[in-house]
């Protein structure tokens, strides 16, 4: 009778390991399989709250305040970044890598997000501006239509400092076709 007993409590005591097994069996992949989602969002620089990727750059909102002026007069409008205030000439600053610019922003909108983003931006750049191609000459009829300030005073730029190259939202400019800033092109 006693080896019958020993015989019931091996084979009882097999049947909880095995179900032990198969519990963390149970557990446990899944658990893996989750990690390896998130392991290679975690490689180069983690989970980090609040970034917008890995390419620096600027992003932020253009408000327009005023009434658009006629769409033949508005050519091209792009916001665009330069490293200097006042630029000294659009066309080799951008030729020469010292200023950056966005997209072609749409026409007649209120309120257009923009971003702009490129892996040799970095530092600091003094002049961020929202300008508008205004004629037939792709090379020198542009006017600056909104300023970046954190003042509110468009004679006075805020700079923007990228630091060794990260994105910075946020960076707001207000458009008002009719009382321009001061014109540095």
């Amino acid at each position: 009778m006693n080896d019958d007993m020993t015989r019931q409590q091996g084979s009882a005591t097999r049947h909880q390991r095995g179900a032990t097994r198969t519990f963390a069996g149970a557990v446990l992949v899944p658990a893996i399989l989750i990690m390896m989602l998130f392991i290679p969002a975690c490689e180069d620089h983690g989970l980090a709250p609040g970034t917008e990727g890995d390419t620096p750059g600027i992003g932020g909102l253009i408000r327009v305040r005023s009434t658009w002026p006629p769409q033949d007069s508005v050519r091209d409008l792009r916001i665009a970044a330069f490293r200097s205030y006042p630029p000294k000439d659009i066309l080799t600053e951008v030729v020469s890598g010292t200023a950056v610019f966005s997209e072609l922003l749409p026409y007649g909108v209120d309120s257009i997000p923009y971003r702009i983003q490129s892996e040799s931006m970095n530092g600091v750049y003094g002049y961020v501006v929202v300008a508008q191609n205004y004629g037939p000459d792709p090379f020198q009829q542009w006017k600056a239509v909104g300023v970046y300030t954190l003042t509110g005073d468009v004679t006075t730029p805020s700079p923007v400092d990228l630091a060794s190259g990260r994105f910075l939202p946020g960076i707001d400019v207000e458009v008002d076709f009719i009382n321009l800033p001061p014109q540095p092109f």
